[in-house]
Parts: structure tokens; sequence; C-alpha cells
């Protein structure tokens, strides 16, 4: 399949839309992943789609949203029937917060070859294409993971690398967040010397979760101080919305982007890290 975007990315290859994938459904080595819970699957998806909530990437017994590691989630992702070769078009309903969590863990496990649905499901229901209904069916297959490590951030990289020339720390958040005004975790603030841009400011609006064109996307990023010749950090409240700025800066063609998964849920519960 093609992949296409009218807005012109500078890496186009990592959006499809929709009428790209209506056309290349049933294509050899194309597999399409629903990143919604499976009760929204059951209700509606695009044909063919294999099933992966998000949901999945975590461990279920931690209030932190912490990642299963790397062989747990290897794992869950054969059971899905994904496999670790060809072509995956994600999507979800939420803004492509879960999908671009999930292509975040992927890229963090080796994976490439994938893009996300432009617009997501909402795009697929409003341009009337052919939905399917029903639980998930899936073949099992083998996920070997091929772990590239400098895709994810941890603290101590953040505490090193925060203050140093060329790296740049993205707060994803809201500005209430960002500023302190609002938080879930002990303390309330951010990063030191991290910049602010609000995912939202990526999509046209929740409610049309389509990306804006590559030019603003490129400006918001250069407005903030953050360039293609740095080290970037991004960082949320549990590494979702984190995930977003990552695809975005990946699509913009970044190459040294990481996600601080653990995010603000970790740094804001640490009385032994500097806040600002």
């Amino acid at each position: 399949m093609e992949h296409t975007d009218r807005r012109g990315t500078a890496r186009g290859s990592l959006l499809v839309d929709a009428s790209a994938l209506n056309a290349g459904l049933g294509a050899q080595g194309l597999v399409v992943v629903d990143t919604r819970g499976e009760g929204e699957y059951a209700k509606a998806h695009v044909p063919g789609a294999l099933s992966f909530p998000v949901t999945r990437l975590s461990d279920p017994e931690s209030d932190r949203s912490e990642l299963l590691p790397v062989d747990a989630i290897a794992d869950a992702l054969g059971r899905a029937g994904i496999p670790d070769a060809g072509t995956l078009v994600l999507y979800d309903d939420s803004g492509l917060v879960p999908s671009a969590r999930v292509f975040w863990a992927l890229e963090h496990l080796g994976r490439s070859d994938m893009a996300l649905l432009n617009g997501g499901f909402t795009a697929w229901r409003a341009a009337g294409y052919p939905v399917e209904t029903g639980a998930p069916v899936a073949s099992a297959t083998r996920f070997t993971a091929a772990v590239v490590p400098e895709r994810r951030a941890w603290k101590d990289d953040v505490l090193a690398l925060m203050r140093r020339d060329g790296v740049r720390i993205v707060d994803a958040r809201s500005a209430d967040e960002y500023a302190g005004r609002s938080s879930t975790a002990a303390r309330e603030g951010h990063i030191p010397t991290a910049v602010h841009v609000n995912w939202e400011q990526h999509i046209a609006g929740l409610l049309d979760p389509t990306f804006k064109p590559i030019d603003e996307l490129r400006s918001l990023y250069a407005d903030a101080g953050v360039t293609p010749d740095n080290r970037v950090i991004t960082y949320c409240r549990s590494g979702a919305r984190s995930s977003h700025s990552y695809f975005v800066l990946r699509m913009l063609g970044y190459e040294h982007v990481a996600n601080y998964v653990d995010s603000w849920l970790e740094w804001g519960n640490d009385p032994d890290v500097p806040i600002e």
C-alpha cells in the first residue's frame, strides 16, 4: 500500500489517509491495528483490523501506568497476531494518543514500517468506509523484540541531560499542569529547562484529530526552540501524551527523540529531584 498524506508531512510514510487505507485493505503484508478497548472494537472496526488495546502495554497492578517488561509486551503483541515484519497502520478514536503510545512502544522494541491513520477511526467513519463488528479473533504469532534503548528515557537520563547544550525537554501536558496549577502527583510544576508544547496543538481538535499541516508543526517546535539537531526527551503525566509528541517529532524527521515514559507520575512524586 502506498502511504499518502495530503498535508505533505516530512515523513509522510508515518501517516496514512483514510482513502489510502481503504484502497489498500487486503494488500499483502498490510496489518491494521485497532488500539481502542475490545468493547469499542466489537461495536465497529476497520475491516480485518486486529485488536491491541493500548492498555496491554501497562502493568494492570500499577497505579502509575508502568510499562510491562519488554518480553511481556512482545508476548502480548504476538498473542494479538501482530507480526514483527510488514506494514502496520494504527488507529483509535481518542486523538491518536493510544496509537502514538503503541507506535512509540513498537519503535522501542525495534519495529519499523508503521503509520498512523490520519484522523483516526473518526476520519474513517466520516468518510463512510465499511466497518465490521464482533469480538477480536486473531491467529497468534511470534513477535521478536530488538530493543532500541535510546527510544526510552529514564529519570537518571533526564537528570544528567536536562541542562546540557543541545538537549531539549518537551512537556506535552496542559498549560495548567506545566505551570503547577494542576497536578496528580505530590508536587506541582515541571522539569527544569523543559519547554511547553501541549500535544493538542498537533491536531485540528479533539473532535477532529487530523494532524495540522507540516509547516505549522515544524514552526510549533522551532518557536519553542526545539530543532532537528537537538536530542529531545518528551514527557507528560504517564508517557501517553508525550508519545504523541514523540510521534510528531519522528514524523518531522527528528532522529534523536526519546520518551520519558514514567514522566510526572515518577518525577512529581520524587522529593529528591528538582522542579520549576
